[in-house]
């Protein structure tokens, strides 16, 4: 599928550029740089975001932002505005004790250990850049950034939680000290008691905030599923504007594939998405799959959903797997049906099983179903559903 220009992600992203520029501003202001040296900063700046917006492409391409390429960068914006928060407040702090433990985490949870540690040095680098600070604390907060990276990826996990955490608390006491002592040859023990405070807060983040986070990674795909099925979605909004007969068979066509998926194991609220969303396409006119399609990357839906309409009617490409298939045969039959209902009235049950009978053995023995992984006997259940699943036909503007 071809990629589209789609707003939201450039708007999240032109928030992402914006909060940049206040820190980087911020900082040169609070320690008294000259505008040349602004003007220096607003140069990195630049070139930063440049290669910060290639990554973010990237990764995204690669399925890494939560598992979705059609992600629209939202939480994404707002981990990468809480972390620039916390290097801003956190740059009235003492030297070697600025908190850029907590960035890997949170940029991690949000969006890949690679953005976490690209956004990481350069927060580092403004932060000493801009403080006059001596080598050696740039590189303590270099290594605590990648110490954040490692561990934030190891602790998506169940295991060794506490090992990691116990980690994190060491380094935090332990390597501020050292690094200080590299600069100065001398032991300052209040650091110690510093680093155990930030540690600790550190370790309590981890265990709060950092959990929820991950939670919603997980559940981010889902939690999109049930947003864009709400009524009030713009997008259902937007095709119940355009027609109501359109829209009744959308939610017959979602209420129906859901329950077909249920029954054969296969994916309830993706099949009750993509049924939904099947025929969205016809807003915007012929052909069908490719208007959908740009419909769909304009509402940043799951790539999953973005591809059972891509596969509309199995013109461009046939149903590649169990999900599209379904919803590509609850779609055709409530068409027919609703088309012979406006012709000549189904007068008895005996009458509807017969068209629902039929209508399913032609489109299966078109092959239309063969590369979907849609086994005989799944078909066979899901055709006895049918026939016993009670649908509404008369759909009116």
């Amino acid at each position: 599928m071809k990629e589209h220009f789609v707003a939201r992600r450039i708007i999240n992203l032109c928030f992402i550029m914006a909060a940049t520029v206040a820190f980087s501003l911020f900082l040169s202001w609070k320690n008294g740089k000259m505008v040349d040296e602004m003007l220096g900063v607003l140069i990195l700046d630049a070139v930063y975001l440049a290669l910060f917006a290639f990554l973010l492409e990237h990764e995204r391409a690669l399925g890494r932002l939560s598992g979705n390429r059609e992600c629209n960068y939202h939480k994404l914006m707002f981990g990468y505005l809480f972390s620039f928060a916390v290097l801003t407040a956190g740059s009235v702090c003492p030297e070697f004790l600025k908190p850029v433990i907590f960035l890997p985490f949170v940029m991690t949870a949000v969006g890949s250990v690679q953005i976490a540690m690209y956004t990481g040095i350069f927060g580092n680098a403004i932060l000493c850049l801009m403080a006059g600070a001596n080598n050696e604390e740039l590189i303590l907060y270099c290594i605590l950034t990648l110490a954040g990276c490692v561990l934030a990826e190891a602790m998506m996990k169940q295991e060794n939680k506490l090992w990691y955490a116990g980690i994190v608390f060491a380094v935090s006491v332990l390597l501020p000290e050292l690094f200080y002592y590299f600069a100065y040859q001398e032991i300052k023990p209040k650091l110690f008691l510093y680093g155990g405070i930030e540690g600790a807060v550190a370790v309590l983040f981890i265990f709060t905030c950092y959990q929820i986070l991950l939670r919603a990674r997980e559940q981010e795909i889902s939690t999109i599923l049930n947003d864009i099925l709400d009524e009030s979605y713009p997008a259902a909004m937007e095709l119940m504007n355009f027609s109501r007969q359109e829209y009744e068979h959308a939610r017959n066509v979602s209420r129906v594939a859901a329950a077909c998926a249920r029954l054969v194991g296969a994916d309830e609220k993706l099949c009750a998405a993509a049924g939904f969303y099947y025929r969205i396409g016809i807003i915007e006119g012929e052909p069908i799959a490719q208007s959908g399609v740009l419909i769909a990357q304009k509402y940043c839906f799951p790539e999953e959903v973005l591809h059972i309409i891509y596969e509309y009617d199995g013109k461009d490409e046939l149903p590649s797997n169990v999900e599209s298939a379904i919803v590509h045969m609850v779609n055709g039959l409530l068409l027919k049906m609703e088309v012979l209902n406006k012709k000549t009235a189904l007068h008895s049950d005996w009458n509807q099983d017969m068209v629902i009978y039929q209508t399913l053995n032609e489109l299966s023995a078109t092959g239309i179903y063969d590369e979907s992984g849609l086994s005989m006997n799944q078909f066979l259940k899901l055709r006895e559903l049918l026939v016993r699943e009670e649908i509404s036909y008369d759909n009116n503007d």
